[in-house]
């Protein structure tokens, strides 16, 4: 399994791409799909558990918008701080 930076960097990504929040179901199936994931089981178990902790952190590019969505920091209006 990638290492969470590499995780971090693919998820800011895709929430780029796609323009909107997306839930974490959605990251785990695009993840497995474009092979990140590869070999992961259940994609969509990781990327809720990874996206959770990636919220948490307050310098994170990723904010919970509560019900599984998660967006990018600066489309949700908040600043990351100093």
């Amino acid at each position: 399994m990638p290492r969470p930076d590499r995780f971090r960097k693919r998820v800011v990504a895709l929430l780029r791409e796609a323009g909107r929040p997306l839930h974490y179901t959605e990251v785990g199936r695009l993840l497995k799909e474009e092979g990140f994931w590869a070999r992961v089981r259940e994609p969509e178990k990781i990327a809720k558990v990874r996206l959770s902790a990636l919220a948490r952190w307050e310098r994170s590019p990723v904010v919970a918008l509560g019900n599984g969505l998660y967006a990018l920091r600066e489309e949700a209006g908040t600043n990351p701080g100093p």
